[in-house]
């Protein structure tokens, strides 16, 4: 297939033709990359996850043509608004590809000018939670569920963050109000009966010690008589 044949196919995905000046193909990529159906958590919606990652890559092959034209993408083209949310894109297509420190660093970029977007929020808080750095992660996630406390998404991934820290009843509550909020949440009955049951387990752990450290101190009251 020629180029031209080949730019006209991928702009068609935008709704575009041939001639489609660079400054639109970028608006129209960001309308229909931050459609509805993607403000979830990609990386545990594998459908939508391909389907944001086929849109990303169009619009990089559209770039890399244009570009061979000497029609360069000149990021004085963005607005402000534009520009974070290209970076935000950015991120979510290294974390569909398991690039985190890629997609971290976007990420970044797109707070520095957006702190207040709770996708971004998430997926920031998500990167944190799979280094360990589960204290970090919760401010995150935190910030997420006070911007938007109807967000399933964001009480489900604090949520998992205070299970995988070991704080099993701040787990139990934001599973719970996921829940409330959809009970239709993908496994969120199962989690709900796994964190029951750490609670359980924690709780006999404690008296179990708690048993052990009465028998400790008795025998050495004991010997200290």
């Amino acid at each position: 297939m020629e180029n031209t044949e080949y730019l006209e196919e991928l702009l068609r995905q935008f709704n575009l033709g041939k001639g489609a000046a660079i400054a639109e193909v970028l608006e129209r990529y960001l309308e229909r990359s931050l459609q509805i159906k993607f403000q979830r958590i990609l990386i545990a919606q594998d459908i939508l996850k391909e389907e944001f990652v086929r849109l990303h890559e169009s619009f990089l092959k559209i770039l890399k043509i244009y570009q061979a034209s000497d029609q360069k993408l000149d990021m004085g083209m963005f607005t402000p608004d534009q520009l974070g949310k290209y970076f935000f894109n950015q991120g979510v297509y290294a974390m569909c590809k398991d690039n985190l420190l890629q997609a971290s660093e976007k990420f970044q970029e797109a707070y520095k000018i957006n702190k207040r977007n709770v996708f971004l929020l998430l997926y920031m808080g998500i990167i944190l939670m799979v280094r360990k750095n589960h204290y970090a992660a919760e401010k995150y996630f935190g910030e997420a569920t006070k911007r938007d406390p109807n967000y399933d998404d964001a009480w489900f991934y604090s949520a998992e963050n205070y299970f995988k820290a070991g704080n099993f009843n701040l787990a139990w509550e934001c599973y719970e109000k996921t829940r409330k909020l959809n009970p239709a949440y993908n496994d969120i009955n199962q989690r709900l009966k796994e964190t029951k049951e750490a609670i359980l387990r924690k709780r006999r752990g404690n008296k179990k010690d708690s048993l052990l450290r009465r028998l400790v101190q008795y025998v050495r009251r004991a010997f200290e008589r």
